[in-house]
């Protein structure tokens, strides 16, 4: 009897430590992108398209930013310009390039290109953990 109660007890043991997430396998991180608004509306008075980039981490890891990456697709769905944008020009723009767990960094991006019908943005990252993150999301942009 007192053999399976310390069989009972050590089998509830391991799954509440597997359940908890202390299996020892580290955690990736995860970064959620909102465009906002998306698609984007053209604004005749500053004759630009606007719109505010919103990088979420959901998972509970740390990620430093490598790259930003925004591909320009035209009309005939043609990539007709790519613009990656690397460490100093990260910091520009977000006033850092880590985001912590749980935690988000935002700014407003401008473009004034009447080429363009949508970009394929891209975010490249290294985790706390060491694992690669890469996201990608697609911002449409309303005609003039």
């Amino acid at each position: 009897m007192k053999k399976s109660i310390w069989i009972s007890l050590f089998l509830s043991f391991i799954l509440i430590v597997v359940l908890s997430g202390c299996s020892g396998l580290p955690k990736i991180a995860k970064i959620n992108i909102t465009i906002d608004p998306n698609p984007l509306p053209y604004n005749s008075e500053t004759e630009k398209w606007s719109f505010n980039v919103i990088l979420i981490e959901s998972n509970g890891v740390g990620v430093t930013l490598i790259s930003l990456r925004f591909d320009s697709y035209d009309q005939e769905e043609e990539l007709f310009y790519t613009q990656i944008l690397y460490e100093e020009d990260i910091i520009d723009w977000f006033e850092s390039n880590y985001i912590s767990a749980f935690s988000s960094l935002s700014s407003w991006v401008y473009h004034k290109n009447a080429e363009k019908v949508y970009d394929i943005f891209t975010v490249v990252g290294v985790d706390d953990n060491g694992n690669p993150i890469e996201v990608t999301v697609r911002i449409d942009f309303l005609p003039q």
